[in-house]
């Protein structure tokens, strides 16, 4: 879910403090109706009263039944669009990963849906801007949950961390950094706004891509 929808207070976080890019709790489900309980029970419980980052936003059910309107029109002449994004201009997808994003664009093409490639502004940039809010601190908060358990750190987290706390981050770089996400965010949702032109009416409704380029990661590399 969008950030501030769901409850995170008294559950424990990395990086705690760190708001220029949150993280959400996201729940589980094998099927759409098993979320929708888990997500429409937690927003009965007014979630926003106890936890001051969560938006004062009921399940909104005249957005849900729109969906299901165009869905269940007659003659099917309304459906959805998708953008799909099956590589990010740098990493290819491993074919087991590439199998999935086929299926899943197939499904949606044989139930009616549109289909377009979603070529948004580069994610690199956007990694970049991701990786600069982990180092804020210099990893001191890694280094120390990793200091508890007395083990080595894992090499994966090393390649970003190295072995002990860096230089932390500015107040100034900080708010540079906070800009700069600011922009690119504006970017991504004038990008989205735009696909409503090959849509032939609004903006792709969801966009579908790869968690992770490989479907598991070796150990230690």
């Amino acid at each position: 879910p969008s950030v501030g929808r769901l409850p995170y207070e008294g559950v424990a976080n990395s990086m705690d403090g760190q708001g220029s890019i949150l993280s959400v709790l996201g729940p589980l489900a094998t099927t759409a109706g098993a979320a929708k309980l888990l997500v429409k029970s937690l927003l009965s419980q007014q979630p926003w009263l106890y936890d001051p980052l969560v938006i004062d936003m009921p399940w909104r059910d005249a957005e849900e039944q729109k969906i299901l309107a165009l869905l269940n029109s007659p003659g099917g002449e309304h459906k959805l669009a998708f953008g799909i994004l099956e590589h990010d201009g740098r990493v290819g997808i491993h074919p087991p990963v590439q199998r999935a994003i086929n299926i899943v664009s197939q499904t949606l093409h044989k139930l009616g849906h549109k289909i377009i490639p979603w070529k948004p502004p580069s994610h690199s940039r956007g990694t970049v801007l991701n990786l600069k809010t982990w180092l804020y601190d210099g990893g001191a908060d890694i280094h120390k949950d990793f200091a508890l358990s007395g083990e080595p750190i894992a090499p994966q987290v090393t390649m970003t961390y190295g072995l002990k706390p860096t230089r932390e981050y500015t107040g100034s770089e900080i708010a540079k950094t906070n800009r700069d996400i600011r922009n690119y965010r504006k970017e991504y949702l004038d990008y989205w706004n735009s696909t409503a032109e090959v849509t032939g009416g609004q903006p792709v409704d969801a966009f579908i891509m790869p968690v992770a380029p490989f479907a598991a990661a070796r150990p230690e590399r």
